[in-house]
């Protein structure tokens, strides 16, 4: 079947050749239309489905950069980059756990202060905070195979609120520490 195709189309070129276009076809009837000059971005000397696949692909770029928009958005709300299994399951958890995490990182930049004049304290209340921490992390890991994940958030944003306040006492520790130390001693001599 193929090969008397094959030999029907070579036997038969010279018939399709009668058929290709003049070359300066295209030419004449841009005369007779009147052709204007087209806007810069359809492109020089470009036909019109080659501007039409200009406006999708200037389409394409604008849903490009909404989606990556959008996924910027909901990275600051939510933190979907760093929570993605709270986000998956409930965006208003997420935005909870973010400000939480959020909340700790700063305090936690803060308790770093105390590491330069007292190492040893630093060292706590370092290895106090990690030890909630790794629990966090656990609560984290075992969030997709528990069946009641709402139950295991829960946990977890309770977990961060201890964080946030073992962080408070700890921080209200080195103020007292601080104001003793700068103190005149009033003891009579």
């Amino acid at each position: 079947m193929k090969d008397r195709l094959e030999r029907f189309v070579r036997d038969n070129r010279e018939d399709f050749d009668v058929f290709e276009p003049r070359a300066d076809l295209w030419k004449g009837l841009e005369k007779e239309l009147g052709h204007k000059e087209r806007p810069l971005w359809f492109g020089l000397n470009s036909s019109i489905g080659s501007g039409r696949r200009m406006v999708w692909q200037m389409a394409a770029s604008i849903a490009l950069i909404l989606g990556l928009g959008g996924f910027w958005y909901f990275n600051q709300q939510y933190g979907v980059t760093k929570q993605p299994e709270v986000v998956a399951f409930n965006p208003s958890y997420a935005r909870t756990v973010q400000q939480y995490t959020r909340l700790i990182e700063g305090k936690r930049t803060e308790l770093k202060t105390v590491l330069e004049s007292d190492p040893a304290l630093y060292h706590q209340f370092a290895a106090d905070l990690d030890r909630l921490e790794k629990t966090y992390q656990n609560l984290k890991q075992e969030l997709p195979k528990t069946p009641n994940q709402e139950m295991m958030i829960q946990a977890m944003v309770e977990n961060l609120k201890t964080q946030i306040d073992l962080l408070n006492q700890q921080l209200m520790i080195i103020q007292r520490i601080k104001q003793q130390n700068h103190e005149p001693n009033n003891n009579p001599a």
